[in-house]
């Protein structure tokens, strides 16, 4: 398996290579988080923090050929309790923010913002044809806690600014 270098990942050429690598036809729900596949940390909450992007090849109108007529995608904080889809579903707050489907084998995506870091959240997909028929739910795409878990450096040069300044060859002290 190809590794997808660091500055792709979550970019959309890094969510494009990880699909393809799935196979076309295959929907697959996938949570990229750019701030974790990096592996740093941030000192405050960022919009990099709270924001999930998921990817997945679109499906078919009929199948895996054709276009789809629309997607459906909701997010919780909570996990399905055993196999009660449906009332997670019921219970789930729905992405606003949805794009249209491509044609089948395309990759699709979305980004879900103003999410709280410290939680972690589900997400379950659905597509509908013209009808509207709709396609059984996803596979539940899990966006992990992003915590800050490093503290900043110790300072070791802390000194009164009087006895700086009374120093000979000392800096001036800031005013």
């Amino acid at each position: 398996m190809q590794a997808i270098p660091v500055a792709d990942r979550g970019t959309p050429r890094g969510i494009e290579r990880r699909i393809r690598r799935m196979g076309k036809g295959l929907v697959v729900l996938c949570a990229l988080l750019g701030s974790a596949c990096a592996g740093t940390a941030h000192a405050q909450a960022t919009s990099r923090d709270s924001t999930a992007t998921l990817a997945w090849n679109a499906p078919g109108d009929d199948g895996t050929t054709g276009r789809a007529a629309r997607y459906e995608m909701r997010y919780r904080n909570v996990a399905i309790s055993g196999t009660d889809t449906t009332s997670w579903w019921n219970a789930a707050t729905m992405v606003s923010s949805m794009p249209s489907p491509s044609v089948a084998g395309a990759v699709d995506s979305v980004s879900v913002r103003g999410l709280s870091p410290a939680q972690t959240w589900y997400f379950i997909l659905r597509t509908a044809d013209e009808v509207p028929n709709w396609s059984n739910f996803s596979n539940i795409a899990i966006r992990a806690p992003y915590v800050d878990a490093t503290a900043p450096g110790t300072i070791t040069d802390l000194v009164n600014a009087a006895t700086v300044a009374q120093t000979p060859g000392a800096p001036e002290p800031a005013r």
